[in-house]
Order: structure tokens, then C-alpha cells, then sequence
């Protein structure tokens, strides 16, 4: 039975890659295969009937074998430079377990009287603070940085299982708290991307209070529908979080911060590692900020200190500076330390490498100017609408960045074949790109929540569907109403 339910698994994967390759077909034959094969990676996730990093593998060696790319090309995004960022950030966050150090954060947490309160209050506690985090440090590091204190915290009421809604909940809660953090231009790179490209095509400079008048509604708006769609897919569960069950967590956190006593060496040390890292990812874009983007200082940090350079450096410190109070003498050790989860960073790497091939081969520009084509969109409201569509779309299939530098000549294109002001489009795209949460490999945040084994991919997709259609909504409407008041539409 075993063996007939193993082959039975393999039907999905098998059938989507038919399925994608009979509708690509018109698109030529290494369009079709290029499609079919993401088809099939992406069934094989969702399925499980392979492990992740097994699957990730062979999707690249399929790349390679029906000769859709090179093998150096292929490889390459495992050499992608937010692997180097993935390893030092999953390094600090193992860093931060093994210390004690998310424990006593998570304590601190459960201390709180209106975040312990009720399982809704602490759910969106533990969305909120990411979502400021992430206003200035990437998502990804942000995510990295608090997924163990989400798990100490999941430890505390009893919820760190892997059949616990409450813990599906709070491990999305981490991911989408993280990602819709749009509401500053140097939070992601698709911000950077949409100003940099409007400047270009209408020179129009969008200012910093600009931008914020429309994508800080956007970022309260969509914490607070990430809050209640978990509460509405996973609230019936909270009620097995009683109030007692909450004032004992709140008698444990208390005494478990008494029995930490005072700071460790080693927590000292995990601290300063993250201020280098938190200095390193936040200084490009102050820079920016303060100087302007031409400045020679805004050019040198940029290219000196790209994300992945931080997080390395930070984990170098977690080596190198002596921790009288830990047996190997340091905040972690190596065999610590390579217990960091390496199949989401292959994942990870695998998805680069199909989403440059989707790329390459213009399959992702032509379905974008298909859909275009096909709605018939004239005006600028619903050219903006369909950007905004095909942006959270293809966002699923490769990084926000490169949904972003695609889309985004496509959506100012469309806009002035109209006629029509390019801006809202281009917006809706940049913003858009940010807002794909279905696949484990849509976002980086979510390949780390991912890696934590609390949430399955069909959970994630699951959810992932109805965020991305109200998302929809949340952008297309605050954009509507705000652009005209400000004067960009």
C-alpha cells in the first residue's frame, strides 16, 4: 500500500508538467519544456515525494540534460549571492538558539500583558515586529533573525509540533510580517527598481513622503489582513491556547528569565554580531537617504557592501571572539554551525536557477504581454490593475527583484501605448513583486519559514492563494485612492 501511495505522488509532478507543456505549446518548444520542467519542480514540492533538497537538485540537472541551460549557467545560482546571505543569517539565527538568546527574547514577549493576553494578540505581536524590522533590514534577515524566537515561543504554550495550526499560523505570521514591510523605498529591491525606472521614463522623482503617503497604508492594511486570514484559517485551533494556558506561559517566561539571570558572555557576543550585521545592511541605504544616490560614499557602500558581505562578517564574529561561559570557547562552534538547514539554501538555489531560465528564454515576457493583449486594457486604472495581477504572479515563479526589472519596462510600455500615465502602473508592479506567498521558493522569507518543518508546503499554498487575491486588492485600492491626493495619477 506504501509503495502504491509513493507512486501514486508521483502523478502530480508528472501532471503538471504535461499539463504546462500542452498550454505552452503555441510558445514554442523550449518555452514549453522550460515551463513544463518549473511545472513539474514546483509538484515536487508540493507533493514531498522526493525530499526538497533532492528535488531542487535534479530540477537543475533536468535543466541541464533537456539543454536548457549550461551547466555553468545552471550552477551558478547556487553561487547566487543571497546563498553567502542565507548561510551567515541561518549561522546568526542557530547562534541566537544555541545561546539561549531567542529564549530570553521570547520570554521578554510572553512577559508583555497585552501580547500574552489572547493566542490573537500574540499572533499579530509576532507579525508586527518583523514588519517594523523589515521597514529598514531586508525580509530576509529579518525572518532569519526571528524565526527562533517564534519557535521558543511556540516551545513555551506547547505549540512547537508539527500538526499545530497555531504553529502554521505564527510561522506565516513570520514570513508575511517580513514581506509586506513595503512602506519605505529602501525596504526591498522592487521599491528601488519602480523609482529608479518612473525617474527614467517620466522624470518624475517620487520623494521619500511620496512614496510613504501611498505604501505605508498598504503595509498597516495588508499586517492587518496577514492577522485575520490566519485567524480565519487557523483561529478555531486557538481555543486549545486557554487563558490559563497563557498566564502559565507568562509564570514560565518569568521564571525562565530569572533562571538566565544576567546576559552571557555568549549572548553579549550574538548581539554584537547582529549590530554588524544590522549596521552593514542598513548603511547603503541611509547613505542613499542622507547624501543621494550619486554620491560617491552612496556608490562605494553599495558596492562594498552588497547584503551577503554583512551576514559573513557577522558569523565571523561569532567565531572569533572569545565566550568564556559556552565549552568550545565561542558564541557557536562548527558543528553547531553546520547544522544550519542546507536543503532550504539548495531550494532556494534551485529556484534562482529555473526562474533565470523562465527569464532567459522570454517565456515570462511573453505571458506577461499575453495577458496584456488579452484583457484589453486602455486605461490607466486597469493597465495598473493587471500589473499589479501579473506582478504577484510572476513573483511566485522567480525573486521579487527579477518580477520587478521585467514587469516593470512592460507596465510603463503598456501605459504610454495607452496614452495614459505610466506611474500607477509601474508602482503597481514594484509593489506587487513584493506580495507572492504561495511557493516555498516565492520569497526568501518564506524558504526560512519553511525550513523550520512546522509548516507544510500545501499550508503555505494554501494560505498563500487568498493572501496574494486580497493583496491584490489591499495595492490596487490604496493606490486608487492615494495617487490621485498626491498627485502622481
Amino acid at each position: 500500500m506504501g509503495r502504491a501511495s509513493a507512486g501514486l505522488r508521483w502523478l502530480g509532478p508528472i501532471g503538471a508538467a504535461v499539463v504546462a507543456g500542452l498550454l505552452l505549446r503555441d510558445f514554442g518548444p523550449e518555452k514549453a519544456a522550460i515551463g513544463a520542467l518549473f511545472a513539474f519542480t514546483v509538484g515536487l514540492w508540493m507533493s514531498e515525494v522526493l525530499p526538497v533538497a533532492i528535488a531542487s537538485l535534479l530540477s537543475t540537472c533536468l535543466l541541464i540534460l533537456t539543454g536548457r541551460a549550461g551547466e555553468e549557467a545552471a550552477f551558478a545560482a547556487y553561487g547566487d549571492p543571497i546563498v553567502p546571505l542565507f548561510i551567515g543569517s541561518f549561522i546568526l539565527a542557530k547562534a541566537m538558539e544555541q545561546t539561549g538568546l531567542s529564549d530570553r527574547f521570547a520570554y521578554r514577549i510572553l512577559q508583555l500583558r497585552w501580547t500574552s493576553s489572547s493566542p490573537q494578540a500574540l499572533l499579530l505581536a509576532l507579525g508586527l515586529v518583523p514588519c517594523v524590522l523589515s521597514l529598514l533590514v531586508s525580509n530576509t534577515a529579518t525572518t532569519a533573525m526571528m524565526l527562533p524566537i517564534g519557535l521558543s515561543v511556540l516551545s513555551a504554550i506547547g505549540q512547537r509540533t508539527q500538526q499545530s495550526p497555531f504553529a502554521y499560523g505564527t510561522m506565516l505570521m513570520l514570513t508575511w510580517g517580513s514581506s509586506v514591510a513595503v512602506g519605505l523605498p529602501v525596504g526591498t529591491p522592487p521599491n528601488l527598481i519602480g523609482l529608479g525606472m518612473i525617474e527614467k521614463a517620466t522624470s518624475t522623482r517620487i520623494g521619500f513622503g511620496q512614496w510613504m503617503a501611498f505604501a505605508m497604508p498598504i503595509t498597516a492594511l495588508s499586517l492587518l489582513v496577514c492577522w485575520g486570514l490566519l485567524l480565519l484559517l487557523y483561529g478555531k485551533a486557538n481555543r486549545q491556547i486557554t487563558p490559563a494556558g497563557l498566564a502559565e506561559a507568562r509564570e514560565l517566561a518569568r521564571a525562565g528569565l530569572q533562571r538566565a539571570g544576567a546576559w552571557t558572555p555568549s549572548e553579549r557576543v550574538v548581539i554584537a554580531a547582529f549590530g554588524v550585521a544590522l549596521v552593514g545592511w542598513a548603511l547603503p541605504d541611509l547613505a542613499e537617504m542622507v547624501l543621494s544616490k550619486e554620491h560617491a560614499w552612496t556608490t562605494l557602500l553599495k558596492t562594498r557592501l552588497p547584503a551577503s558581505v554583512p551576514a559573513v562578517l557577522a558569523s565571523v564574529v561569532l567565531f572569533a571572539v572569545p565566550c568564556r561561559d559556552r565549552e568550545s570557547g565561542r558564541a557557536i562552534d562548527w558543528r553547531e554551525a553546520s547544522q544550519i538547514d542546507w536543503g532550504t539554501i539548495l531550494l532556494f538555489a534551485a529556484g534562482i536557477a529555473l526562474g533565470k531560465a523562465l527569464f532567459a528564454s522570454g517565456l515570462a515576457k511573453d505571458l506577461g504581454t499575453l495577458a496584456a493583449e488579452a484583457s484589453g486594457a486602455r486605461d490607466v486604472w486597469a493597465i495598473t490593475a493587471l500589473c499589479i495581477a501579473a506582478s504577484i504572479v510572476l513573483s511566485e515563479l522567480a525573486s521579487n527583484t527579477a518580477a520587478a526589472t521585467t514587469l516593470v519596462p512592460v507596465a510603463i510600455g503598456l501605459s504610454e501605448a495607452a496614452n495614459v500615465s505610466p506611474i500607477p502602473a509601474a508602482l503597481g508592479v514594484a509593489l506587487g513583486a513584493s506580495f507572492g506567498f504561495m511557493l516555498p521558493v516565492s520569497t526568501a522569507p518564506n524558504a526560512i519559514v519553511y525550513s523550520s518543518g512546522l509548516v507544510p508546503a500545501r499550508q503555505m499554498l494554501r494560505a498563500g492563494i487568498l493572501l496574494d487575491i486580497v493583496s491584490f486588492f489591499v495595492i490596487f485600492g490604496t493606490l486608487r485612492l492615494v495617487l490621485p491626493m498626491i498627485g502622481l495619477a
